[in-house]
C-alpha cells in the first residue's frame, strides 16, 4: 500500500510503499496517511491532497544583439525593440 507523510504544517515530505503492518512510525511530528495521490511538495489540506502549483518560466528576453541578429532593416530593428520594452 502507498502512504505519503505529511509534516506539521500539512505538507507531504515523501511517499512510500508499506504494507500496514511491519512495524514501523513515520518521523516525529509526521502523519502517514494511505493515498495513491501526493507526492513530496504537495500539501495535504482537510482530508484531500492539493498538488503543488508548477510556475511556468518566463520566457528569456533577447538581447540587444539577438535583436540586431533577427532584424533585415533598421526601421525591423526599431520595431523588435520597441515591441521587447512595451
Amino acid at each position: 500500500m502507498r502512504y505519503i507523510i505529511i509534516d506539521a504544517d500539512g505538507l507531504i515530505t515523501n511517499a512510500i510503499e508499506w504494507d500496514g503492518e511491519a512495524e514501523w512510525s513515520p518521523p516525529e511530528g509526521c502523519t502517514a496517511i494511505e493515498s495513491e495521490d501526493g507526492s513530496p511538495g504537495d500539501s495535504y489540506i482537510d482530508g484531500a491532497v492539493v498538488l503543488a502549483s508548477v510556475l511556468e518560466p518566463e520566457p528569456a528576453v533577447p538581447t540587444f544583439e539577438e535583436l540586431v541578429a533577427q532584424a533585415t532593416s533598421f526601421e525591423e530593428l526599431k520595431a523588435l525593440v520597441a515591441a521587447k520594452i512595451a
